[in-house]
């Protein structure tokens, strides 16, 4: 008689068993031992006491996975490489304190591969180290708490208007769906394709039209925990509305970019203020303002968006100039400089310093002078959009201008843009933590309203990119830059006034020799980034919780 016996590729027990077929008495029984195909142990079973099988153990906090079916990429082909971890703290900067253990991450203010000084080691906050927090990490289990617009199905619910809109739930503000959902905001800025050849090349290769590219990259996003894109999307405006109007179930949201302040200066055929474009804004105080902004969405390149479920909100502009904290850069002194002291811009600042008991002249002018009078253009500028797009959709949510740089830090402009903006809208760079003791609580005590993360990012120096371009600090790795990720949102998820962010990139930019994408040039997701990314994504719903919950 012949016996085959399946040997594992794993440890483990084999128990063979030998019988006298006459008497069908048993004669005896052996147990092996078989690892790799090989028998390490072998005895009678009727000597052995017990069975201790050890083997090097894996990180306790690593989660487990269980592939599925269906999915466009199976992460569990991707193994984590979770970094060793520092002793358990209260974490800071934070308001609530909750204790995670840190890992450590070296990074760099400075741009280009070639001259990383990495200098800088930040202690960071990753998921899987949180203190009392089991993740999900599982496709099925996210999709069934989700609905197409990845907003939350658990109660509480929001008020149903069939539009976005925000409200606030137990402190917290939410952007509520079309369906009354609650709505996390996880999306990437500048949907759109690549400009080099290569990537040209690329998207060819991979999609071969606008329908394809928006359909796959629709599910692999949201196959990961993003639903939506944000400004500079321009090329795919278009395609991604044909989609969504094709799949109605499958929808990527919309929040597309426009150059109000431009294109009025443009219809209207007005010069710079003081002849460059530092003082665009100056521009609010020309005639037709108000007016324009009613043209402009009406029959300009905003018109589309006017009655879209899919639009979740728009912006109006991009990082506008209000002028800078220090004496150099107020705007108010830029317009008192202007050589025509006949323009509107010049007389609006000349006013406003005689109205304080000042002389019209730029040196006069403090950084305080310069805030109340920032104000005031931040006042008229919001204004002018907020009135125009209540008359013609009073549904479509007002993003205001991605406030970036100093302007963010200034009371008077924020307090002006949270008067008039459903959502302010801020581009959040040079922290590798949000400063949520800081100047997300000044955010806090000067407005209300919501706030919208629209940029932030770091670049990994492992792509082949020379880095040399970007706002963003730059890391070693693609590891480091999927924990980064998880790092600075995990901070923003401790807020209760931020409604959610947008990644800068869709894709890296090769042009620029920048890696700040979720995809590659070659417009696959980096596979180690997608899947930390989706595994904080999947649970940003049941983090706002732990955190409200201290």
């Amino acid at each position: 008689m012949k016996l085959t016996v399946a040997i594992l590729k794993t440890a483990g027990l084999i128990a063979l068993a030998v019988w006298n077929i006459n008497s069908f008495a048993q004669v005896k029984t052996t147990m092996y031992v078989v690892k790799d195909g090989t028998v390490i142990f072998q005895s009678p079973i009727s000597e052995v006491d017990s069975i201790i099988l050890r083997q090097k153990s894996k990180n306790p906090y690593t989660p487990n996975e269980i592939p599925e079916t269906g999915l466009s990429f199976d992460y569990t082909t991707v193994p984590y490489a979770l970094p060793a971890h520092g002793d358990s703290r209260a974490y800071a900067p934070s308001l609530i304190g909750k204790p995670y253990l840190p890992i450590t991450i070296q990074y760099s203010w400075y741009n280009g591969a070639e001259n990383q000084p990495w200098s800088t080691s930040a202690e960071t906050r990753i998921l899987y180290y949180l203190t009392g927090f089991s993740p999900n990490v599982q496709y099925s289990v996210y999709k069934a708490s989700v609905n197409k617009y990845g907003s939350a199905l658990a109660e509480p619910r929001g008020t149903v208007t069939g539009r976005f809109h925000t409200q606030k739930i137990n402190g917290r503000w939410w952007i509520i769906d079309p369906e009354g959902y609650r709505h996390y905001v996880r999306g990437v800025c500048s949907f759109s394709k690549g400009a080099s050849a290569a990537s040209t090349a690329a998207w060819n290769a991979r999609f071969g039209s606008d329908a394809q590219w928006v359909k796959i990259c629709q599910k692999e996003m949201s196959e990961i925990g993003v639903h939506a894109t944000g400004a500079f999307s321009n090329g795919a405006y278009a395609p991604v509305r044909t989609h969504n109007d094709t799949y109605p179930d499958s929808p990527l949201t919309l929040a597309p970019s426009f150059g109000f302040l431009g294109s009025f200066k443009t219809a209207k055929g007005y010069a710079y203020p003081n002849g460059n474009v530092s003082t665009v804004v100056g521009l609010v105080f020309y005639d037709g303002w108000e007016q324009f902004c009613k043209d402009f969405l009406t029959t300009g390149s905003p018109a589309w968006i006017r009655g879209r479920t899919d639009v979740m909100g728009f912006f109006s502009d991009n990082e506008i100039d209000f002028g800078l904290n220090n004496t150099s850069g107020l705007l108010i002194r830029r317009l008192l400089n202007a050589s025509d002291k006949t323009t509107p811009a010049y007389l609006a600042a000349k006013n406003f310093m005689e109205s304080k008991g000042l002389t019209a002249v730029a040196a006069n002018a403090t950084v305080e002078i310069n805030a109340e009078f920032a104000g005031i253009v931040a006042e008229k500028y919001y204004k002018g959009v907020k009135d125009a797009i209540t008359e013609l959709d009073p549904g479509m949510m007002y993003f205001g201008s991605r406030l970036h740089g100093d302007p963010k830090d200034i009371m008077e402009i924020v307090q002006a843009a949270g008067r008039y903006c459903d959502v302010i809208s801020i581009n959040y760079y040079n922290a590798w933590s949000p400063e949520l003791t800081t100047r997300m609580k000044d955010w806090a005590s000067w407005t209300d309203a919501p706030i919208l993360i629209t940029e932030f990012y770091t670049k990994n120096n492992d792509c082949g990119f020379t880095n040399l371009s970007g706002a963003g600090l730059a890391v070693r790795t693609i590891q480091d830059k999927a924990y980064a990720y998880q790092h600075f949102a995990l901070g923003l998820l401790e807020s209760k006034q931020c409604v959610g962010w947008h990644w800068f990139r869709y894709q890296d930019n090769d042009v620029d020799g920048c890696a700040n994408g979720l995809y590659q040039a070659n417009y696959q997701i980096y596979p180690y980034f997608g899947k930390i990314m989706r595994d904080l994504n999947y649970n940003v719903y049941a983090l706002a919780d732990f955190f409200d919950n201290p």
